[in-house]
C-alpha cells in the first residue's frame, strides 16, 4: 500500500476539498503523489484559459471594484489583502480569498448591498451543475467562519442566447442560497473527514467507482485502475452507468466472464466477438448500404472550435465555429486515384468566409459527401446557413449529399478491439492496421487540434511555432478523411 512521509499541507484550498468529495483517493494522491498524475494536456490548459477569461469579462460586468491579487499558493497574504478590502469599506472585491481553519477559499465576486454581502461564484457552463452546490458550499462555510454573514449565494454561468456583439447579458445568475444552506451542516462534516485523510500517512482504500470520471476525470485512474484489463466490460458498448457497476461489484470485470445470453444487440455482438476473437461482419448490409452512395464520394472531416465567450458575428457562446476541413475525392469505384483539398484558417480573423468558399468551390454540385457521424458535419453546415443568406441555398444542398459510414458498422462490424467504441479512432486502426493509428501523430485528437486553432485564431501562437503546427494540423485532418477512405474500401472488400 502507498505511504507518504512527505510534509503534510497545513492547508487545504476548496479546489483540493473539492476532489476530496469526488474521491479520497484523489485528494490524497494530489497531495501525496502528484508526479503520477497525468500530464495536463494542450485542450485541458485551453478549458483553464477559458474559465480564466470567463472570470476577466464577469469581473468587467460586475462593475468597479478591488482585485485581490497574490500568488495563487500565497494563501496568508491573499487572505490579509481581503481582510485589509472589508476594512476599507470596498463594496466589491474580486478573487476575495478567506483562510480560517485549515481551509483556503477563493470567490470570484463579493458584494455588498443593502441586504448584506453576497456570494457570486461564476462558471463558464451553461447551467448549473450539481458540484457546484458543494463547491458554494465550501465557499460559504468558510467565509462565515470568519465572521462575515452573506446574505445571499449565487451561481453566474454563460447565458447561450446571447449573439454577437450584443453580450450585454451573457450572464445568468441562478441563487442557490436555500440549497447551500441545506447542505453546509453535511459538507462541514465532510470536510473534517477528508482533512484527516490529507494527514494520513497512508493511501485510503477505495474501490474503483463511477467517480472516478464523475463530475471530472481524474489524472491518476492510470494508478486506481492498472489491474483493469483492456478487454473488460468498461469496454462494452452499450454498458455504461449504473449496469456496469453492478456488473463489476459482481465481480465480472473480464468481458468473458460474462454469458452473451444475458445481453442484446450489440453488446451480446461484442461478448461473442471478443470470446471467440472473430470479427463479425454482415456482407449483404455493408452491400445494400454502400449500394446508395452516389460517386463521386467525397470523404468530408470538420474542425471546430466553440469559444464560451463568441467573437464573430452572429455567433452564440458555444456555438461550432469551423476553422478547417480536410476532403478526398474519389471517382469511380475502379478508380485507385485520389485528390485532396483542403483548407485551414491561419489567421487571426473569422474563418467562415474562407471555410465556406472553400468548401463550396471544392465539393461540387454531385455525388455523396461521406462523414463519419455526418450528424456533426450537417449541424456546422446548416448553422453556417444561417449566417451567410448569400450562400444559404447553396449550403443546403450540400446536407442533401451527406452519408454516413458510422452507423453501418454499430449495426454490420464488430472487431475484438473496438474496444466498446465505434469512433474511427477506434475502428480505423482495428481494421486498417498500425498506418492509421493516431498515437503516431503530433497531433492526435481533434481537442489538441481544437486547442492550436484558438491559439492561432487569436493571434497567441508563438510565431517561431506556427508553421510546425499549421502542418501538424493539417496532417491530422488529413489522417481523419484518409481513414474514411480506408474504411470505405474495407467495406467495399467485405461487401
Amino acid at each position: 500500500m502507498a505511504e507518504s512521509k512527505k510534509t503534510k499541507p497545513k492547508t487545504l484550498s476548496k479546489s483540493s476539498l473539492m476532489k476530496g468529495f469526488q474521491c479520497e483517493k484523489y485528494l490524497w494522491l494530489s497531495i501525496n503523489q502528484p508526479e503520477a498524475a497525468a500530464d495536463t494536456d494542450a485542450a485541458t490548459q485551453m478549458q483553464f484559459d477559458e474559465g480564466n477569461e470567463v472570470g476577466e469579462l464577469a469581473r468587467k460586468h460586475a462593475g468597479v471594484g478591488v482585485l485581490i491579487q497574490a500568488d495563487y499558493w500565497d494563501y496568508k497574504k491573499a487572505h490579509d489583502l481581503t481582510e485589509k478590502a472589508l476594512a476599507d469599506g470596498e463594496t466589491l472585491i474580486f478573487e476575495a480569498s478567506f483562510l480560517n481553519n485549515g481551509i483556503f477559499a477563493r470567490v470570484d465576486i463579493l458584494k455588498k448591498d443593502k441586504k448584506g454581502w453576497h456570494l457570486i461564484e461564476v462558471k463558464k457552463a451553461s447551467e448549473v451543475k450539481e458540484q457546484y452546490y458543494q463547491d458554494a458550499a465550501i465557499q460559504s462555510i468558510v467565509i462565515e467562519s470568519t465572521g462575515l454573514n452573506l446574505a445571499s449565494i449565487s451561481i453566474r454561468h454563460i447565458n447561450t442566447e446571447v449573439t454577437y456583439p450584443d453580450l450585454k447579458n451573457i450572464f445568468g445568475t441562478v441563487d442557490i442560497t436555500k440549497e447551500v444552506r441545506a447542505m453546509q451542516a453535511s459538507v462541514n462534516k465532510n470536510i473534517k473527514t477528508l482533512l484527516k485523510v490529507a494527514l494520513a500517512t497512508k493511501l485510503p482504500e477505495k474501490e474503483i467507482g463511477p467517480y472516478c470520471s464523475d463530475p471530472y476525470g481524474c489524472p491518476f485512474k492510470s494508478t486506481c485502475w492498472k489491474n483493469i484489463p483492456k478487454k473488460s466490460i468498461f469496454a462494452l458498448p452499450g454498458v455504461r452507468g449504473k449496469k456496469v457497476w453492478e456488473l463489476y461489484n459482481a465481480g465480472k470485470i473480464k468481458i468473458t466472464d460474462l454469458d452473451p445470453k444475458d445481453f442484446k444487440n450489440n453488446t451480446k455482438r461484442a461478448i461473442e466477438v471478443t470470446k471467440s476473437n472473430k470479427l463479425f461482419v454482415d456482407k449483404s448490409q455493408i452491400k445494400s448500404e454502400l449500394a446508395t452512395w452516389k460517386f463521386p464520394l467525397y470523404f468530408f472531416d470538420f474542425e471546430t472550435i466553440n469559444p464560451a465567450i463568441p467573437r464573430y458575428e452572429g455567433t452564440h457562446p458555444y456555438g461550432k465555429i469551423p476553422f478547417q476541413f480536410s476532403c478526398y475525392i474519389l471517382e469511380s469505384a475502379r478508380s485507385s486515384k485520389l485528390k485532396h483539398f483542403e483548407y485551414l484558417h491561419t489567421e487571426a480573423s473569422d474563418p467562415r468566409a474562407g471555410i465556406i468558399k472553400a468548401m463550396l468551390d471544392g465539393l461540387g454540385a454531385k455525388g455523396s459527401i461521406v462523414s463519419y457521424n455526418k450528424v456533426f458535419e450537417i449541424g456546422v453546415i446548416k448553422k453556417l446557413a444561417e449566417q451567410d443568406k448569400k450562400n444559404r441555398k447553396a449550403l443546403l444542398a450540400l446536407v442533401e449529399r451527406f452519408v454516413d459510414p458510422l452507423p453501418l458498422f454499430r449495426s454490420a462490424v464488430y472487431h475484438p478491439e473496438f474496444y466498446g467504441s465505434f469512433s474511427i479512432k477506434e475502428v480505423a486502426p482495428a481494421l486498417i492496421g498500425e498506418k492509421l493509428n493516431y498515437k503516431n501523430l503530433t497531433i492526435g485528437d481533434g481537442s489538441t487540434t481544437q486547442a492550436f486553432a484558438e491559439l492561432i485564431l487569436r493571434g497567441k501562437i508563438d510565431p517561431k511555432a506556427k508553421n510546425q503546427v499549421v502542418e501538424d494540423m493539417l496532417a491530422y485532418c488529413r489522417q481523419d478523411t484518409m481513414a474514411m477512405v480506408e474504411l470505405f474500401r474495407w467495406l467495399q472488400h467485405h461487401s
